[in-house]
């Protein structure tokens, strides 16, 4: 324990002495061709500022850049509004800093500002207090046109936490999700080759890493009868002092019904959904900002000292399980509290795994939730990983381009199956191909052709799946 906190401390203070070489030398002699970033170490770092010193720092980036520069960098904290809303077009991390009230609720008392994507409780030394969520709940574009989601798993090797991390070991990884043998050898290496760090390693692939899948990508998800336009996604966001990085994408859902329970003549419980989008009088639902109050855990993985350690490095977490009515598990809940700034927004919602079953998991990116934001099985133990305690969580979307419905059958070629037959094949396929994603994927070998589980395990691995045909059929 002592070891880790010594390292990780040791990695703070390098991680403190790069940036401040980085802006010194970016602020001091407005250079943004990226001369030190590719500089690990600190030591050369400083040994390259030195000779610019001597031979004309300036003239040096021109030249390598082949492009001028002002005096100073201009970072995000100077752009103005229009240029806001044109790099949130492309990138959902910068919508929080937009200025028009058409995305937020009209009775929040405030903006934000580039200072408050930052962390306001953990230390200043803290390499966590950039990170940030966003919740981008439009399904719509500017032309009212369906905008789909597609996902973005997380690119490790621009973390902090991995930033001293080998190609090699990302690919090592990468190989052990597919089976035994592939992780045995990646705990050789890592053993060998980060011996002062292994834990570290392993602790996250057997916690987090081996539980991802394929990125989900679709226009629309199915419900009964109804079709439902995808587009929400919920950014996990790095705050740097010239740009806003997005880390990764994962499809969300938020709130479209209202559970209803009446009562039949004889007194009999009847439990039924109602809509109640967060549009209109209701656009309070849903304040701007937020903060993530409580990191909670599940019952599917054992919470180890190594998850503990790393708490302690985000500011907090802890090993309860949080159960909507006392009974069904929400895995890796992750408490919203809203901003005092937004007094009217509902309490008590949160981000965790999809776990209602009556709320299908091949809707999400449509909004379809009773009120929580929710993501997949491995969205939800990334995030409960990579989230700093009372990391700041942004909603923002149009009213007008938030839900969107149509009739299924004008979509039903969209469908992979069309009977329980073809659907059952898919499930042989996986469960022989995949075992360990099958049953993460709740994919049993028989079942319905059409509900959330297979659609969203066809959207992994339908190409995978129709390659598999091809060479059966020729073969």
């Amino acid at each position: 324990m002592n070891q880790y906190l010594y390292l990780s401390k040791q990695n703070q203070y390098i991680s403190r002495l790069r940036e401040s070489i980085y802006r010194f030398s970016s602020e001091k002699f407005g250079l943004r061709c990226g001369l030190f970033k590719p500089l690990k170490l600190p030591f050369l770092q400083t040994l390259l500022i030195l000779f610019l010193w001597g031979v004309g720092p300036y003239a040096v980036c021109q030249n390598m850049a082949g492009q001028s520069f002002g005096s100073y960098p201009i970072g995000v904290k100077d752009f103005d509004a229009e240029t806001i809303l044109k790099y949130a077009k492309r990138n959902s991390c910068y919508l929080p800093l937009v200025k028009e009230s058409a995305y937020f609720s009209s009775s929040s008392g405030k903006t934000i500002t580039f200072y408050d994507l930052f962390n306001s409780t953990l230390p200043e030394s803290s390499e966590y207090r950039n990170r940030y969520i966003v919740g981008d709940f439009n399904v719509l574009n500017d032309e009212y046109e369906v905008r789909g989601i597609k996902e973005m798993n997380p690119n490790l090797s621009v973390l902090e936490d991995f930033k001293y991390t080998s190609s090699e070991l990302f690919l090592k990884m990468e190989q052990a999700i597919e089976g035994e043998e592939n992780y045995n050898d990646f705990i050789d290496y890592a053993k060998t080759r980060y011996s002062y760090n292994f834990e570290f390693y392993k602790n996250f692939f057997d916690q987090v890493w081996k539980f991802k899948t394929p990125e989900i990508n679709r226009e629309y998800g199915f419900l009964g009868e109804t079709a439902y336009a995808s587009g929400q996604r919920l950014c996990l966001c790095e705050a740097r002092f010239d740009t806003l990085i997005e880390v990764a994408r994962f499809a969300t859902s938020s709130k479209r019904l209202e559970p209803l329970i009446t009562y039949s003549e004889d007194s009999v419980e009847q439990k039924t959904v109602i809509e109640y989008l967060p549009i209109g009088k209701r656009r309070d639902y849903y304040g701007l900002h937020y903060r993530i109050t409580s990191k909670n855990w599940e019952t599917e993985r054992t919470y180890s000292m190594a998850d503990s350690l790393h708490d302690m490095a985000l500011g907090g977490g802890n090993t309860r399980v949080t159960r909507y009515k006392g009974i069904t598990e929400l895995p890796n809940f992750l408490l919203i509290s809203p901003d005092e700034s937004n007094p009217r927004a509902m309490r008590q919602n949160g981000i965790h795994e999809v776990a209602l079953r009556e709320l299908s998991r091949g809707m999400l990116g449509s909004s379809n939730s009773i009120g929580c934001v929710r993501v997949s099985d491995f969205g939800s133990k990334f995030l409960r990983w990579w989230t700093p305690q009372d990391a700041n969580f942004f909603i923002l979307y149009q009213e007008d381009k938030y839900h969107k419905s149509l009739p299924k059958l004008e979509l039903i070629e969209d469908l992979p199956f069309k009977t329980v037959e073809e659907g059952n094949a898919f499930r042989v396929w996986l469960n022989q191909t995949k075992p360990r994603q099958a049953k993460q994927l709740k994919i049993d070998l028989e079942g319905k052709h059409n509900n959330g589980y297979i659609l969203d395990a066809y959207n992994m691995y339908g190409e995978e799946y129709r390659s598999y045909q091809k060479e059966a059929k020729h073969s």
